[in-house]
């Protein structure tokens, strides 16, 4: 289908002139005008002359002025009425009427043409945006909210770690050490601030230490990993355990050998 400019429809001849939005009345329309002026300031002369006349008679006739003035304003009115109920009320010619008419629609076309151009109107109609199916529900119950939050890095929890221990001659070295707290940086240098970490220590890890300074203990890791820890974050290893063995006295032997004669069971 193919575009087609918009274009204002076209303009009758005999109907007014319109120019930037302004309408030119034609010269018949001002002299109707003025005629009803005319008339109306005509009929209140009339009414004007019969009130005078009646005050005249009134005092005349010896009729109070309140009573003049009433009956005064009273005729008047009756002029007055009496002139527009004889005026002849005849409609609107056709042709005034579709002069009228084709002043507004001319009026409207030059507004469209003036404020439309050709590339709004070979644009096609703007189609109302889909409705959001997550417009009217909780952002903590969004699906995309919740598809983001599973893919943010930072959320994901770290996976498990088995604890790194000494299999070597230097498992049964004294100067083994266990850390103490779920993550301890190893530092480069025995400094918090200025030291650079060059990895992490997790709770249960075996480290041997191998230097201090003040604070700080240096310590190798089973990996060859080698840096600087801090002495508080470190615990002594745990003996190991050796489960005791009872051993059986002759008095508790002789006790339990009568316990079981006495019952016969033996």
């Amino acid at each position: 289908m193919t575009p087609v400019p918009l274009r204002a429809p076209p303009i009758p001849t005999d109907a007014p002139r319109v120019t930037a939005g302004v309408c030119f009345v034609p010269a018949w329309e001002i002299g109707r005008q003025m005629h009803g002026m005319i008339r109306a300031l005509g009929r209140l002369l009339v009414m004007g002359l019969v009130m005078t006349a009646v005050l005249v008679a009134a005092v005349f006739a010896g009729v109070g002025p309140t009573t003049a003035i009433a009956l005064g304003i009273v005729l008047a009115g009756i002029v007055g009425l009496v002139g527009i109920v004889r005026r002849p009320h005849a409609g609107a010619p056709a042709e005034q009427l579709a002069a009228m008419e084709a002043t507004l629609v001319a009026a409207a076309a030059t507004q469209r043409l003036e404020e439309s151009t050709a590339v709004d109107a070979m644009a096609p109609p703007l189609s109302a945006k889909a409705a959001d199916p997550e417009a009217n529900m909780p952002r903590w119950r969004r699906p995309s909210l919740l598809e983001a939050r599973r893919a943010d890095p930072s959320r994901q929890a770290s996976p498990y770690r088995i604890a790194m221990r000494f299999t070597d001659d230097r498992a049964q070295s004294p100067d083994v050490r266990v850390v103490r707290y779920a993550v301890v940086p190893l530092l480069d240098r025995p400094d918090e601030v200025l030291g650079l970490r060059v990895a992490d220590l997790e709770n249960g890890d075996e480290v041997i230490a191998v230097g201090a300074h003040g604070a700080f203990v240096e310590v190798d890791r089973p990996d060859g990993e080698h840096g600087w820890v801090h002495r508080t974050t470190l615990g002594t290893r745990p003996a190991p355990f050796a489960p005791h063995h009872a051993t059986a006295t002759p008095e508790a032997d002789d006790a339990l050998t009568a316990l079981l004669s006495a019952r016969g069971l033996i």
